[in-house]
């Protein structure tokens, strides 16, 4: 009996994980690889949450006028029991973009 209540605890579990997402140059479009949703503006800090203390491969695609478009990939450390404590211990992504024409 405590064990299936213990698994079944455990399967529950939420854990999170947050990056800041800084661009070079700001102000560029963040577009999740998932669902092609835009998530956000650099610079900017999002957080991901599973059901499991994984690490999670992150694909965004950054877009801004005048650059091209660029596509990053970065592992995010889900171990993060609630989500203040992610976005306390958020890692640091920085994208450099590149200008069209150079």
């Amino acid at each position: 009996m405590c064990l299936t209540l213990a698994l079944s605890l455990s399967a529950c579990a939420s854990y999170y994980g947050a990056a800041k997402i800084v661009s070079s140059p700001s102000g560029a479009q963040v577009i999740s690889a998932d669902d092609g949703s835009v998530i956000g503006t650099t610079p900017m800090t999002y957080r991901w949450k599973n059901g499991n203390g994984n690490r999670k491969t992150i694909i965004v695609k950054l877009k801004k006028a005048g650059y091209y478009e660029k596509t990053s990939s970065f592992w995010l450390d889900m171990r993060a029991r609630n989500l203040k404590a992610a976005l306390a211990a958020a890692d640091s992504v920085e994208i450099e973009m590149q200008k069209i024409g150079e």
